[in-house]
């Protein structure tokens, strides 16, 4: 029987109201990811594992040259990065420290899926992007842009005209048509996942398309303002009334419905990269003052672990198939020489597993 999301008490605050929606779109992609069932997460990895790895550790043609420095430090900064959210919430778990471990919880998942996707464009013979956009869009290129079906790394929002797209604009979706009236606090479960997780995707791909149309706003009353100008030269020329300074301007549904369709994909690394910025710059509160239970934070915080995870397996998987899985094998280990305290399903699991691919 599949755990019920959030049985819905009374919301009273605006805190409140974001974590109950943020935490379901978070547990959606960890199903996304590892199932809904109650197995412990080093089982779950395993079964990703499993599934995954005759899909990704494929070699599509002869080994291609790439900066290993790179690619390892990228992967070292992912792994240490996942080491200090799997111990944080292991330190904090059933205490109310997990609220303010849950704020760095949501920061660190986005930074573990940074590293792991700028290793892997080292990997595929690419330079590392030096921030989070030019990450952000190859990103798509990376995953849904690709052949491969694999949820929820491979799923995006677009736009409902994209020819690849199904008619709720989804990339990589499940094959059906989606409930997007189900309100994420609901007591969704099994299949209904994919319905919060295109909520989530489509939500974070309104706000770059929000961000485009302002800007779009801004160009074009800026080209008013510079018309008036002019306009304003010729009027002393021929000394008429000055008119008016425009200061506001509209888009034309035409100029609306193309900003909107220019908008690129919208990936789980948007969705996490909304997070982490609402974590740390926009509410620092969400987490510690939204939940209303130190079990629903808990919660929360193993399920960004559990995504971490399962971020770090599949990009952990397409390396190997380019680099080999021995040197993968064998930069863990190096890693693990200099650590202690094993989360289970971390980093010494999925090596063992990694191992087995030789």
């Amino acid at each position: 029987m599949a755990r019920i999301v959030f049985p819905a008490p009374p919301v009273d605050s605006e805190q409140t109201r974001s974590f109950r929606t943020h935490a379901s779109y978070i547990r959606a992609f960890r199903e996304l990811a590892l199932g809904e069932s109650a197995l412990p997460l080093e089982d779950a990895v395993a079964g990703l594992h499993a599934s995954a790895a005759p899909l990704l550790f494929r070699s599509d043609g002869p080994p291609r040259s790439c900066d290993r420095e790179q690619l390892l430090a990228c992967l070292r900064r992912a792994w240490a990065t996942a080491r200090l959210l799997e111990h944080t919430h292991a330190l904090a778990e059933d205490s109310e420290i997990i609220r303010l471990a849950n704020s760095w919880g949501a920061v660190q998942t986005y930074y573990v899926l940074y590293g792991a996707a700028q290793a892997l464009m080292v990997a595929e013979g690419g330079t590392r992007p030096q921030s989070h956009e030019p990450t952000k869009r190859r990103y798509v290129d990376l995953w849904t842009s690709r052949t491969l079906h694999i949820a929820p790394w491979t799923v995006a929002a677009t736009s409902p005209g994209d020819r690849l797209a199904d008619r709720d604009g989804i990339l990589g979706g499940p094959g059906r048509a989606l409930d997007l009236d189900l309100h994420p606090w609901v007591a969704w479960q099994g299949e209904q996942a994919w319905d919060i997780a295109a909520k989530a995707l489509r939500s974070t791909r309104q706000l770059l398309v929000d961000t485009r149309l302002a800007g779009k706003r801004r160009e074009k009353l800026a080209a008013k303002k510079k018309q008036w100008r002019l306009d304003q030269e010729a009027r002393t020329a021929s000394s008429r009334k000055p008119a008016a300074e425009p200061r506001t301007v509209r888009l034309t549904a035409a100029e609306r419905e193309a900003a909107t369709d220019a908008v690129r994909p919208a990936t789980m690394a948007d969705y996490l990269y909304r997070l982490r910025v609402k974590a740390n710059y926009e509410d620092v509160t969400v987490f510690s003052d939204g939940p209303s239970s130190d079990r629903e934070a808990a919660e929360v915080g193993a399920d960004l672990v559990a995504l971490a995870s399962a971020t770090l397996l599949v990009h952990e998987l397409r390396i190997a198939a380019i680099i080999g899985s021995d040197d993968l094998v064998k930069a863990m280990d190096g890693v693990l020489l200099h650590t202690s305290g094993e989360s289970t399903g971390g980093l010494g699991h999925r090596r063992d597993l990694h191992a087995r691919l030789s």
